[in-house]
């Protein structure tokens, strides 16, 4: 599980630094990547058609699904710890 789930919040902070609509280049986003995250999950050989559910479910390379949950939650916990410019103080 451990896999997968570093998968999906490495893809989410890849979305929220380059935007839902940029491929990945890194290796550890691949198909390749995820196929063997689900093979680490499921203790046997991941198919085509496994692979392809597991991407849409997951959301890979669109702006819905698990990836863009946890985008949104990474997105939402980045904004709550970031000071506000009214919570800042200046020095004149």
């Amino acid at each position: 599980m451990a896999a997968l789930s570093a998968y999906v919040k490495s893809y989410a902070e890849f979305e929220m630094q380059y935007g839902t609509t940029a491929v990945p280049t890194d290796p550890a986003l691949s198909d390749a990547a995820l196929r063997s995250a689900l093979a680490q999950l499921s203790n046997k050989p991941v198919t085509d058609q496994t692979l392809a559910e597991a991407k849409s479910i997951l959301g890979v390379g669109t702006d819905s699904g698990k990836i863009a949950e946890v985008r949104d939650a990474l997105e939402k916990k980045s904004e709550a710890s970031a000071p506000s410019q009214s919570d800042t103080v200046t020095a004149d």
